[in-house]
């Protein structure tokens, strides 16, 4: 089983690309040429035909058209699980492939291609079994066919097709190109959950042996006949516009080709990327700063807290607020703020482009294809179908891969210069030029009787540039509180969502709204627990009663048992925090120390139900790496304004989590049947809120805005589990 990404050796067109690397089409048939259109064609045919997923070969290998990209969430091998399940296709044999752009392989949970929020596996879940089914329930039929027997006396494993009353046997190399002749079936038989022996096992991932033996192919890594370089530098403020510039400096630097002239920034083309950088570097620029040329983090700050004031779109509004406020026994009311972030992937932005008169090529690291082919054709004004779009490994996406904006400066590039060119962000243009989390903050407002239940919660959400799709029901933005009321049981609660656009680009950031706003929410209710000098667990559980919280209490009540939170180790101190995301339920327990403002992250617990658990093991690595990813965040992440520019250039002054730095991590996930919830995103959002309430029960400080450091804390962690 492997990942066939190969050497680039020059495509010279979608025809080639398809007939060498991607099957797609009509039937399950060997060494198949697609013209274009073809599976844009099937993707109107409802359902989908496993046709355009799954190809046999005679040789009996299986190749696996994923429509979710590999960035290193074991996304290929989860693809391959759901389909192979069902296709009862012999693993050994198994090879996968990226899908090319299409709407074929919009997921069917948001009809987009992309690999974000989480919607690979929950999106993909029945379409891909239901295609497995099929393709099985087409090769039986094909070889009861042959044998003239039955379908019913014909069974498939293991890539074989067995007539059980005879004892003959098809493989399924030899019975793929009759069953591709064959309709595809609706609605063919799935498996119940118990008889799954793929799904709920951790074969061993398709990403990880190239990655090992260095053949696996990043965005970076591409090499083409003829190609040349390019490195970018964008306007220095987050609006600006190239005014004027003189390169006859770089003109006169070894392997300079051309210099490549952009609205908002200049690009340099050489013989090699150091050479371009150099060349780049000799010339001289002047810009117009744009409308943020003034705008200061300081000036964000105040200018969210000063929407508090406004009247906000309500995103939820049940009971009477006002009332239960006017009648309560006490009050409560904070006010929590996070900055801006930027994705820091370890890959830089990158992109090669080859341009001819009628047809464009493009090898990146992305993760929306079609957003990557409408980039380049609308740089070089062309149709999306004259657009080849190469998929690659992903040397990090977080959401900033699913933005497109380095694709169309390569296209750029390459048309300039009429050659190949491999484009190179550097880590400095990386991070200033980034699509970044939008900076938010949210005021709350809680009523309690004189018994001190919670009668009634106002949250005001405020975010910076914060995504509206202009679609029904609540502000985006406002995910992760207003949909509170599906956990806890508030009886009078109100969410209104404002949407303070400075004018800084905002993209999806890994775990999006759960990455901030359960923090604040989650910190809130500890207050109130506090407050009330109720246990945090305890409290959380009395809101918890009612029928449609039964899954949050499970996954309350196993972290609770997990960390220890009623017998907690001399000197530590536990922190809390449990909501809904994504689809899954997660919680974590944040165990640690402190001397003064040194925190000592010595353990971290976390319990997630996430419904049917496709591939365990690489459920527990995601929920590592989110919390990698969150706790960088919550220690160090913040990217500045000043002048309208990034202050942050570098992992200097951008750190992220070390490896000596990570904690102790116990994941566990709760068994469950349900359809499966997202994982990629969900295990970032837990440790900002379970850190904050935990040095809160150490220090009775609270926590109301990120980062840590920002506030005067230093960090360590213990490996030490005792």
């Amino acid at each position: 089983m492997s990942n066939t990404k190969s050497p680039i050796v020059g495509l010279n067109s979608r025809r080639d690309f398809l007939k060498t690397s991607v099957f797609v089409g009509s039937g399950l048939m060997l060494s198949l040429v697609l013209p274009r259109g073809t599976a844009r064609a099937a993707q109107s045919a409802s359902p989908r035909s496993p046709s355009g997923f799954i190809h046999i070969g005679s040789d009996d290998v299986i190749t696996i058209v994923a429509p979710a990209v590999e960035m290193g969430q074991g996304g290929h091998t989860a693809m391959c699980q759901m389909i192979m399940e069902e296709l009862s296709g012999d693993w050994a044999k198994l090879r996968v492939e990226d899908a090319p752009a299409d709407p074929l392989y919009n997921n069917p949970m948001i009809n987009m291609q992309i690999t974000a929020g989480s919607f690979a596996v929950r999106g993909w879940y029945p379409e891909l079994r239901r295609i497995g089914a099929a393709a099985r329930e087409m090769l039986v039929q094909a070889a009861a066919l042959q044998w003239g027997v039955p379908v019913v006396e014909c069974s498939a494993e293991q890539s074989i097709v067995t007539h059980q009353a005879s004892g003959r046997a098809l493989r399924y190399g030899a019975l793929a190109d009759a069953a591709g002749k064959l309709p595809s079936p609706a609605t063919p038989a799935l498996k119940e959950v118990a008889a799954f022996t793929v799904i709920g096992h951790s074969p061993k991932r398709l990403d990880v042996p190239p990655k090992l033996d260095g053949s696996a192919l990043f965005g970076i890594d591409v090499d083409l006949p003829g190609m040349v370089y390019a490195a970018i530098r964008g306007a220095p403020t987050l609006t600006g516009k190239l005014k004027s510039f003189d390169d006859s400096a770089a003109k006169s630097q070894a392997g300079y080709v051309a210099t490549v002239v952009l609205d908002d920034a200049l690009i340099v083309v050489a013989t090699s990327y150091w050479r371009a950088k150099k060349a780049l570097e000799a010339v001289t620029t002047e810009w117009e700063k744009g409308k943020l040329g003034g705008m200061d983090s300081a000036r964000v700050s105040q200018l969210l807290r000063s929407g508090f004031a406004e009247t906000g779109t309500v995103a939820r509004n049940d009971g009477d607020v006002e009332s239960a406020r006017a009648n309560g026994a006490m009050t409560l009311e904070a006010v929590y703020e996070v900055p801006y972030l930027a994705h820091a992937c370890m890959e830089p932005m990158n992109c090669t482009a080859r341009v001819s008169a009628d047809a464009a090529e493009v090898w990146c690291g992305t993760q929306a294809p079609q957003a990557a082919q409408a980039a380049a054709a609308a740089a070089l004004g062309l149709q999306k179908e004259q657009v080849t779009v190469h998929s690659m490994y992903l040397g990090g996406g977080f959401g900033r891969r699913g933005q497109a904006d380095y694709v169309g400066q390569a296209a750029s590039a390459a048309k300039a210069v009429g050659r190949p060119v491999k484009l190179i962000w550097s880590r400095e243009e990386d991070l200033s030029h980034d699509y970044y989390r939008p900076a938010a903050a949210i005021r709350f407002r809680a009523s309690l009787d004189a018994a001190g239940a919670l009668t009634s919660l106002e949250s005001n959400v405020v975010s910076a540039s914060a995504p509206d799709f202009s679609r029904p029901g609540p502000p985006f933005y406002t995910g992760g509180v207003w949909d509170t009321t599906y956990s806890y049981s508030i009886p009078n609660f109100r969410v209104t969502g404002l949407n303070k656009d400075f004018g800084v680009r905002f993209g999806f950031w890994r775990a999006v709204n759960d990455s901030h706003n359960p923090f604040m929410l989650e910190g809130f209710i500890d207050e109130i627990a506090h407050h009330l000098q109720r246990d945090p667990y305890a409290y959380r559980r009395s809101l918890l009663q009612h029928q449609e919280a039964h899954r949050h209490l499970a996954v309350l009540d196993l972290l609770a048992e997990k960390s220890g939170w009623h017998k907690p180790r001399k000197g530590r101190h536990l922190g809390m925090a449990v909501f809904p995301s994504f689809g899954s339920v997660i919680g974590s327990v944040a165990e640690i120390s402190m001397q003064g403002k040194a925190v000592t992250l010595h353990r971290v617990v976390t319990v997630i139900d996430c419904g049917v658990a496709v591939h365990p093991e690489n459920i527990l690595a995601q929920l590592r790496g989110g919390l990698v990813f969150g706790l960088s965040a919550v220690l160090r992440g913040e990217i500045t304004l000043l002048d309208g520019a990034v202050s942050e250039q570098n992992f200097s002054d951008y750190p992220i989590l070390t490896i000596a730095e990570m904690p102790v991590v116990d994941c566990h996930i709760v068994p469950s049947t349900a359809a499966p919830g997202g994982i990629g995103e969900p295990g970032t959002g837990p440790i900002a809120p379970a850190l904050a309430n935990a040095i809160y029960a150490a220090t009775g400080t609270r926590i109301r805005t990120l980062p840590l450091a920002k506030l005067g804390y230093t960090f360590a962690a213990s490996r030490n589990r005792a």
